[in-house]
């Protein structure tokens, strides 16, 4: 395998990296000799060309929306999302800001030390009780804006079934990584 790329820095390991476009990325210490990165690279060859194989595969499903689609799925997620974060953020007995749609490549929502919410429009293409998982995720941040136990256990509180959720939540990864048909495109 000799087609990769090499980033250096000053970590102190070697690591391998494939990128969601299906990219080989080796991340290795400054001075580290071109012959070790590509005996690393060959010693995991077959990891790379699983992941590899795996990237290719999610990209050949990611569906393709034209902006009219991706327009009506916005316009659907501020709807149901808004209406679930009044429910949610009462039983919760938190408050937030604003609440803002937009197309995240990797995230599926977020909360602003302001208490601002940003949900993914993609989102409307799960299961409903995953959307709920999102919303008490974000809110459960205006109590504790990390991943400490302390913020999982107020997530426990609203979903005792969580992590079953936030493990179903990662089979729709590629989803976030949306393809906006070419202009003129029709279904």
């Amino acid at each position: 395998m000799r087609d990769y790329e090499i980033i250096r820095s000053r970590r102190k390991t070697i690591s391998l990296q494939v990128t969601r476009d299906g990219r080989v990325v080796v991340r290795c210490p400054m001075r580290t000799p071109v012959r070790q990165i590509r005996e690393f690279v060959e010693n995991h060859a077959d990891w790379v060309r699983e992941h590899v194989e795996k990237a290719r595969e999610q990209q050949e499903d990611r569906p393709i929306f034209t902006e009219k689609e991706i327009r009506q799925y916005r316009e659907l997620a501020r709807r149901v999302l808004t209406a679930k974060t009044e429910l949610w953020s009462a039983r919760m007995g938190v408050t937030y800001g604003r609440i803002a749609i937009r197309q995240q490549a990797t995230r599926w929502g977020s909360c602003s030390t302001k208490g601002n919410l940003n949900y993914n429009w993609v989102l409307m293409l799960v299961p409903e009780e995953l959307q709920d998982y999102v919303v008490v995720h974000e809110l459960a941040h205006r109590r504790e804006m990390n991943h400490s136990p302390r913020f999982w256990k107020i997530v426990a509180e609203q979903l005792p079934d969580y992590a079953v959720r936030r493990k179903r939540l990662k089979e729709y990864a590629g989803y976030t990584d949306i393809q906006t048909a070419p202009e003129g495109w029709e279904d």
